[in-house]
């Protein structure tokens, strides 16, 4: 409140915008205390509203707009206000401040401005969060993989695998080849070193620039610079083997969890070892993706799981539904997202398959408004590559191979 002398006459004006944004002011041309000078008092400026979509993780706020017709502000005091949700300010009495911790929802922060003499000045800003990335992402078809090795028919499994800036698949013969995203061509690389038996059970991924083929208790490493292949330790056989298992790509190292164990297995590429971990807690995982280095599993019957890996154990979140089927998961842009059956599509082939999102600062998963425009398949294949995803493969009910080969981002 303002310091006043007796006798003087004193106004009280307050300025309300309806809309988001309200400025607040103590007086116009008061008095100083014991003089007669006029002390005005200062101008606060919140800033624009605005809209911030939840994969960023952290928005500022910033009152250097803020003015003082006699310069003499002292403070800053950033508050939320009204109904907003729970957020974390970095230090709500700076001039600019972090904001973390917020969820899908609109927010209101008022910021006061003080000055010297005790008079101060209040405007409101508005900070929507936005729950979908700004640019809405969407599918493009692209060159489909050459039938002749990924032929029709056969009970193995084609895979995708993203390696640096490049996506290669594997055929179920064995033969391996380069995807020339540039020119939307496939071109043949070559043969895997070994015998091709256990491609139907192989875990595929890549860590540190370099791809991995696990399976039967063989495993495979490819150098991109040298197209060479070279044979590994191998993997786990027996009760902890590591066949039909989703990886998960934390750091340097890969976490393969067992969808017909539970077993989770540690694989460090720089040892060459296999170590392993505390089991799965759940039944059955079908598929999985990593976050910002968090990795999370899904269930068969939907149920979602975070894993701590500083205390090797697993926190269950929002799951999806219980009547979808066959998933195949990705992350893009810091949401989760898994392609799966409703209503066992791949095997009625009425009906597209669906695409769910998960945000993990909300933990909520929603339906995409854009189903996956491929032939519904099960064990589709998806590989993330320099903020793009690229899906295709799978085989229908009838044991034929779907051969098509899209785009996502």
């Amino acid at each position: 409140m303002p310091l006043l002398e007796k006798g003087t006459l004193f106004w009280l004006l307050t300025f309300t915008f309806f809309a988001s944004c309200q400025k607040e002011l103590t007086c116009v041309d008061c008095y100083s205390a014991n003089s007669t000078r006029i002390n005005r008092p200062p101008i606060a400026n919140a800033g624009t509203d605005q809209t911030v979509s939840i994969t960023t993780h952290q928005f500022n706020l910033d009152g250097s707009l803020s003015t003082d017709p006699d310069n003499n502000i002292t403070g800053y005091t950033w508050t939320s206000v009204g109904s907003s949700p729970v957020a974390t300010m970095a230090d709500a009495s700076a001039v600019q401040t972090g904001v973390t911790g917020f969820v899908e929802g609109t927010y209101q922060f008022e910021l006061k401005v003080t000055d010297s003499e005790g008079l101060f000045a209040k405007d409101t800003i508005a900070v929507i969060i936005n729950n979908f990335n700004q640019a809405t992402p969407g599918w493009t078809k692209l060159r489909p993989v050459p039938p002749d090795d990924f032929f029709v028919g056969g009970n193995r499994i084609n895979f995708l695998i993203g390696i640096q800036d490049k996506v290669f698949a594997v055929s179920k013969i064995g033969t391996f080849w380069y995807y020339n995203l540039q020119e939307n061509t496939w071109s043949k690389k070559g043969q895997l070193p070994t015998e091709n038996a256990s491609l139907n059970f192989s875990v595929v991924f890549s860590i540190n620039n370099v791809g991995y083929v696990i399976g039967n208790g063989t495993s495979r490493q490819y150098d991109v610079l040298t197209n060479q292949w070279t044979t590994k330790n191998n993997a786990p056989v027996g009760p902890n083997h590591v066949d039909y298992s989703s990886p998960l790509i934390i750091g340097n190292k890969a976490y393969l969890v067992g969808s017909t164990n539970s077993q989770v297995t540690e694989y460090d590429p720089l040892t060459d070892t296999y170590t392993l971990k505390n089991r799965f807690p759940g039944v059955a995982p079908e598929t999985g993706f990593v976050i910002d280095g968090e990795g999370y599993c899904i269930q068969k019957d939907g149920k979602c799981w975070k894993y701590d890996l500083l205390a090797d154990t697993w926190q269950q979140k929002s799951g999806l539904p219980t009547s979808l089927f066959n998933k195949s998961g990705f992350s893009l842009n810091g949401f989760g997202y898994i392609i799966t059956d409703s209503n066992h599509t791949a095997s009625n082939q009425n009906l597209r398959m669906k695409v769910w999102r998960y945000s993990p600062s909300a933990d909520k998963w929603k339906q995409m408004d854009d189903d996956y425009p491929g032939q519904a398949a099960y064990e589709v294949r998806t590989v993330s590559v320099n903020g793009t995803v690229y899906a295709g493969l799978g085989y229908t009910s009838e044991n034929k191979d779907a051969l098509d080969f899209w785009s996502f981002k």
